[in-house]
């Protein structure tokens, strides 16, 4: 289920998910469950040597022992104390809808905060953060999982220019292969893809037969390449880019990264909340303020070897 499903429906809850949906829209495409407790083991989706053995008549096939394998979630909690003095109702301001444009206000900041958590999240150097796809296909390369990281063929990058000569389309060509093959990387095919509003638009611009930007029902600018979403990232509160132009590549500096998944509930790329999902509490007085408190629970963790890849070292030309 998505978080707009597993979550609570009052009305002040519905506005606040509708601006998160707006300014996070891979909320379209990452798949939630609902649990009890501050945390769940699920089982772990992990490839039990899938090959066909042979044998002859009057003996056996080879044998697999396997054991249970089991991903773990812990809840990290996220959200935020939104307040008003309550001197401005004494004043004979109208609280409500102050809180109304200060909601939708938070939440849209909140959605762009969710993105750059969902990159860059990282559970080993804060606990209070769930782990990211940077972290998580970090994790999985560690282990030996192959081909979680796919960097184009050279040292230094791959240059992505615009035109039509030979060089230039040569480019276009070896960066559209290397998309197909970090697609093709996750078990499944991937089913949604991150990424850089400035790379989409690059990517629009050499594939144009293959790929749309539009505005999704929230007014949310997505993209799709070949079927599949395609979520341009934007950018942090302050400004800065949450998939940046400044990952190292050889000697570049100036390479940017996508991010593929398959998500599914409680398999592959998965998150787990709880029974009430996000919520905005009610509106009460603290002391001298009117506060609501938003709230969300989560955390999320890959539960298959191959449900997440990354696509590194592309440069704009």
């Amino acid at each position: 289920m998505l978080l707009f499903q597993a979550s609570a429906g009052d009305a002040v809850t519905s506005m606040v998910l509708s601006e998160l949906r707006k300014y996070a829209p891979v909320l379209e495409y990452l798949q939630f469950f609902k649990a009890d407790g501050s945390g769940a083991t699920e089982r772990y989706g992990d490839d039990i040597d899938g090959t066909l053995a042979t044998r002859t008549i009057g003996n056996d096939f080879s044998t697999k022992d396997v054991e249970p394998d089991y991903g773990t979630f812990a809840l990290k909690i996220l959200g935020k104390n939104v307040r008003i003095d309550i001197a401005y109702e004494e004043r004979g301001g109208d609280v409500p809808s102050e809180f109304q444009i200060k909601l939708k206000n938070w939440a849209m900041n909140a959605g762009r905060n969710f993105m750059y958590y969902l990159i860059d999240g990282n559970a080993t150097t804060d606990a209070t953060q769930f782990n990211g796809l940077r972290k998580i296909i970090a994790l999985l390369d560690a282990a030996g999982v192959s081909d979680r990281v796919i960097s184009p063929a050279g040292d230094n990058g791959l240059q992505i220019p615009l035109g039509n000569d030979n060089t230039a389309r040569k480019a276009q060509q070896q960066f559209l292969e290397l998309l197909d093959n970090v697609i093709e990387s996750v078990d499944g095919g991937a089913n949604c893809l991150m990424m850089d509003g400035l790379l989409l638009n690059r990517l629009s611009a050499v594939a144009k037969e293959m790929t749309t930007i539009t505005l999704n029902q929230y007014d949310a600018i997505v993209g799709s390449y070949k079927g599949i979403p395609v979520v341009p990232t934007s950018r942090k509160y302050d400004g800065t880019r949450i998939i940046p132009w400044s990952e190292t590549v050889g000697t570049s500096t100036d390479c940017s990264s996508v991010f593929a998944f398959h998500s599914a509930e409680k398999a592959d790329l998965t998150a787990m909340t709880t029974r009430t999902g996000l919520k905005v509490y009610p509106m009460e007085k603290v002391s001298n303020f009117y506060q609501h408190m938003v709230q969300l629970q989560m955390d999320i963790a890959a539960l298959s070897n191959r449900c997440v890849a990354k696509l590194e070292g592309l440069r704009l030309g």
